[in-house]
C-alpha cells in the first residue's frame, strides 16, 4: 500500500482544468463477484464498518473491462453528448434558483431522459445540493486535514478495495484524495465515523470535483438527503430502508416478493449495498452518475424506484432461480438485461410511483416492530444476564458437586480399606474367641490338675512344717539354753575380766614398789 502524505495546503482547480481532468478520469469499472451478506460494524480496527463477504471480508472486484469495450462506451458516451440541450443546461448554471421554480418538471425529465452532462457534473451537483449554503466548510476541511483521526488505519486499509481497477483510485494521487475527504469527514461526524461505503459514496464525487468540494458534498449528500443514518454504527436508517423496500416489494411485485420468501431471501442480502453504496460497488461508473443525476435532483426516495425498477425487468429470470442461483444472480447479473442501456433502467424507475403516505406507514410499522424487538431484546437480555447468573451459579454447584465426588469417593477408598481392616480385625477376633476357647478348656483342665497337685503339695508340706514346728520348737529350747550358757559366761567373763584389772593394779604398785626400791 502506497503512503498517503496529507497535504496542509489544497490548491482549487479552476472549472476549465476541472473539466478537462474529468474527461481523463471518467472511466467504468465493473464491481465485484464476492457475495455481500451483511453490513456490520466490527470491533478489529477502531469498530468501523465493512462488508462482510464469503471471502476474507475483501472486496475483490471482478476483473475491468476490455480496452475495446470501453472504447465502445465512450463512444457511445461521446454520441449522448450531441443530444445535449446546451441551451438547456445554461439556463440552469446562469440562473439556477429561479430556473429551478418555473421548469422543475423539465429538470427532472432531463435528467432521467439524458443525464446532466458529463461535463458539467462539477459544476451542476454543486448547484442541485446547495453547497454554497455551507459557508466556511471548505475552510473547515483544510483544517480537519491537519487533524488525526482515530480511523486512519482502517481507511488506509480499504483504500485499494474502492474501485480496485479504477486507475485514478489506484494512484497515489487518488488515494491520497479519497483518503482525506474519508478521513476529514469521520472528524467532521465523530457520530458517523468511518465506514467503508462512505469511500464508495465519495468516489464519483471525486471524479467530478476537486476534494474540497467532493468533501463539501459529501458533507450535504449525508444530511440534506437524509442518508447520514444509514452509516451510523447502528445502522438504524438502513434497516428502515429494508424494511420499507420488503414493503414496496410486496406492493409493487407481489409474486417476487412471495418468491423471495419461499426461498428464504432477505432485503439485506442484495439490497444493503445498494443503499449503502448509492449503487456503487457493483454496478459501472456511467450507470452510477446517472443515479447521482437522479438523487440531487429528486431525492433519496429515487433509491427505492431504481431498485424496484431492476427487480421489476428481471422478474422472469428471478421467478425460475432457486436460493444458490438467486444470491448470485441478485448480485452480479441485474444489468444484463438492459444491455448497457442505463435510460432504459432510469425510465422504468421514474414511472414507478411511490406514495409518501406509504413510506410513513411503512415507517411507523417499523418503528412499531422496532419497538417490539426491542423490548424483546431487552427481555432477551434479561434472560440472558439470567441464565448467565444461573450458569455461574451451576458450575459453582458443578464444582461444588465434583469437589463432593472427590471426597465422596475418598470416603468410599477410605470406607473399603476400613471394611478390610475391619474384616482382618473379625478374623483376628474370632480368631482370638477360638484361641479363648481352647485357652479356657486349658485353664480348666490345668485348674483340676494344680488343685491335685496342691492338695498333694499341701499335705506334703502341713506334714513338713509339723516337723519344722517341732524341730524349731527343739531348737528353740536348744537356744534358750545356749542363750543361758552365755549368759553364764558373759558373767564368768566380767568376773575374770574384774579380777584381771585388779591383778594389773596390783602390779602397777608392785613395779612401783620395785623401782622405788632400787
Amino acid at each position: 500500500m502506497t503512503t498517503i502524505v496529507h497535504s496542509d495546503t489544497i490548491t482549487k482547480e479552476t472549472t476549465s482544468d476541472n473539466t478537462s481532468f474529468l474527461t481523463k478520469r471518467d472511466q467504468e469499472i465493473q464491481t465485484s463477484s464476492n457475495t455481500i451478506s451483511d453490513i456490520t460494524y466490527s470491533d478489529d480496527d477502531d469498530s468501523t464498518c465493512t462488508f462482510d463477504s464469503l471471502e476474507d471480508d475483501k472486496l475483490l472486484l471482478t476483473p475491468p473491462m476490455e480496452e475495446e469495450e470501453a472504447s465502445i462506451e465512450e463512444l457511445n458516451e461521446k454520441e449522448d453528448e450531441h443530444d445535449v440541450d446546451w441551451e438547456f443546461w445554461s439556463k440552469v448554471i446562469s440562473n439556477y434558483s429561479q430556473f429551478t421554480q418555473s421548469e422543475t418538471k423539465r429538470l427532472s425529465a432531463q435528467v432521467v431522459q439524458h443525464g446532466i452532462p458529463s461535463a458539467l457534473r462539477g459544476t451542476i451537483w454543486p448547484l442541485l445540493t446547495n453547497i454554497s449554503n455551507l459557508q466556511g466548510l471548505q475552510e473547515i476541511y483544510v483544517q480537519l486535514l491537519r487533524q488525526e483521526s482515530v480511523y486512519e488505519k482502517a481507511i488506509t486499509r480499504d483504500l485499494h478495495r474502492t474501485f480496485p481497477y479504477h486507475p485514478y483510485f489506484q494512484s497515489t494521487q487518488g488515494q491520497e484524495a479519497l483518503f482525506n475527504v474519508v478521513k476529514a469527514y469521520s472528524i467532521y461526524d465523530p457520530e458517523v465515523g468511518y465506514c467503508q461505503g462512505l469511500a464508495f459514496v465519495a468516489g464519483p464525487l471525486l471524479l467530478n470535483m476537486p476534494e474540497e468540494e467532493a468533501f463539501c458534498m459529501l458533507v450535504q449528500l449525508l444530511q440534506k438527503y437524509k442518508i447520514r443514518g444509514q452509516f451510523t454504527p447502528q445502522l438504524d436508517l438502513l434497516r428502515l430502508r429494508l424494511h420499507q423496500f420488503d414493503g414496496l416489494l410486496q406492493d409493487h411485485l407481489p409474486h417476487i416478493h412471495r418468491h423471495f420468501n419461499e426461498q428464504g431471501i432477505r432485503s439485506n442480502m442484495y439490497a444493503s449495498q445498494w443503499f449503502l453504496t448509492l449503487f456503487a460497488y457493483k454496478f459501472p461508473l456511467k450507470v452510477v452518475y446517472r443515479i447521482y443525476d437522479i438523487l440531487f435532483t429528486e431525492g433519496a426516495n429515487c433509491l427505492f424506484r431504481i431498485g424496484l425498477a431492476l427487480l421489476a425487468k428481471n422478474q422472469a429470470n428471478i421467478l425460475s432461480l432457486d436460493f444458490d442461483s438467486l444470491v448470485t444472480y441478485l448480485k452480479d447479473d441485474m444489468l444484463d438485461v438492459y444491455e448497457g442501456n442505463v435510460t432504459d433502467l432510469l425510465s422504468e424507475s421514474h414511472s414507478i410511483v411511490i406514495s409518501q403516505k406509504r413510506l410513513e406507514k411503512l415507517a411507523k410499522d417499523y418503528q412499531i416492530e422496532s419497538t417490539k424487538a426491542d423490548n424483546e431484546a431487552c427481555l432477551i437480555q434479561s434472560l440472558k444476564k439470567e441464565n448467565r447468573l444461573l450458569a455461574e451459579k451451576f458450575k459453582h454447584l458443578s464444582k461444588e458437586n465434583q469437589k463432593t465426588k472427590e471426597e465422596h469417593a475418598q470416603a468410599a477408598k477410605e470406607l473399603a480399606v476400613k471394611s478390610k481392616e475391619l474384616t482382618r480385625i473379625q478374623d483376628e477376633r474370632d480368631a482370638l474367641r477360638q484361641q479363648n476357647q481352647e485357652l479356657k478348656q486349658m485353664v480348666e483342665q490345668i485348674s483340676v490338675k494344680v488343685e491335685s497337685h496342691m492338695r498333694s503339695d499341701m499335705e506334703k508340706l502341713c506334714t513338713k512344717n509339723q516337723l519344722l514346728t517341732q524341730k524349731n520348737a527343739q531348737l528353740q529350747d536348744q537356744l534358750a539354753d545356749m542363750e543361758n550358757v552365755l549368759i553364764e559366761i558373759k558373767l564368768k567373763y566380767a568376773l575374770s575380766e574384774s579380777e584381771r584389772e585388779k591383778l594389773s593394779q596390783r602390779l602397777c604398785e608392785l613395779k612401783k614398789c620395785v623401782n622405788s626400791t632400787l
